[in-house]
């Protein structure tokens, strides 16, 4: 939920440079595919700049052949991802957790904001696109939990699109909440995230940003990492007057921003618990017979 800069690599650069060592009879076949590959990363290009990727399903039909499919499909897993091959550093360049010089980048996974970057993931999957298994612009730096959950996910209407880091941009508005759950006998107090639009957005927007929160499991995941930021908040309040605690809050949700994103884990947790007036005025201390689950 991070844009980032689109990959400045041309597709067609990166195919041929995948192909290059490719045995003979092997490289004539896929150089067969080299204006194929460049005209649906053009395609894919302008679909994504429109939000309109669920409008490309032409591109799946081709190759027709297993065979060639299973071909460019290998260019990705045997020439760009593996060790050694000759796309590898390209790979590497994508998942941009090193600099030019070695060093370790800010590598955060721009689908969840928590996870590390690990892999790249096909944002429209290559079993289904194999012409676009080495399109740099369809290649998205992920963390493992993403590229797995999200496995071969294909939209099929403009509400069904998930996010995409390289063309969509909408941390100009904090669109993720969240809620408090309050605790009931020994829980502790847990959180429920979901999608608070812009009131000028759209309902396909609306729809996007729901489907990207499904697809990628986040209300459970930031459920699952919210806990031990609350325990250790309620440990902080404990020297902490009640008339401070809710401008506190929203102190800490303002250093959860992300290159001033507010669209992240800690900023909705923050923000909530800065809102709950029974968890402000001393609901942090313990347990309560109220619940407010949904």
């Amino acid at each position: 939920m991070q844009h980032i800069d689109p990959p400045t690599f041309d597709a067609r650069d990166v195919y041929t440079t995948c192909i290059a060592n490719a045995r003979p009879n092997s490289r004539k076949r896929l150089e067969s595919f080299t204006d194929a590959v460049a005209d649906a990363a053009s395609a894919y290009e302008a679909a994504a700049q429109g939000q309109a990727l669920h409008t490309v399903t032409g591109l799946a039909a081709t190759p027709g052949t297993r065979r060639d499919r299973k071909a460019l499909e290998g260019v990705y897993t045997d020439r760009l991802a593996k060790d050694r091959a000759p796309g590898r550093h390209i790979y590497e360049a994508l998942k941009g957790t090193t600099d030019q010089e070695g060093r370790r980048r800010d590598n955060r996974c721009p689908l969840c904001g928590e996870g590390l970057v690990t892999t790249l993931d096909h944002h429209l999957p290559k079993n289904t696109y194999p012409l676009l298994s080495v399109v740099p612009v369809n290649l998205i730096p992920a963390c493992r939990d993403c590229n797995t959950g999200k496995r071969a996910t294909v939209p099929v209407n403009a509400g069904d699109q998930t996010l995409h880091p390289y063309f969509d941009d909408f941390s100009h508005h904090p669109w993720l909440r969240a809620r408090l759950r309050r605790p009931r006998g020994n829980e502790q107090p847990s959180m429920k995230f979901f999608v608070s639009p812009h009131p000028d957005w759209s309902d396909t927007l609306t729809e996007r940003l729901q489907k990207h929160l499904k697809v990628f499991d986040l209300d459970y995941r930031y459920s699952l990492l919210v806990s031990s930021h609350i325990a250790s908040t309620n440990h902080d309040l404990t020297m902490m007057p009640t008339n401070s605690v809710a401008p506190w809050l929203e102190h800490k949700a303002e250093g959860w921003r992300y290159r001033g994103n507010p669209n992240t884990m800690g900023y909705a947790l923050f923000k909530a618990l800065a809102a709950d007036k029974w968890y402000v005025n001393g609901g942090w201390r313990g347990s309560s017979p109220e619940t407010n689950l949904d």
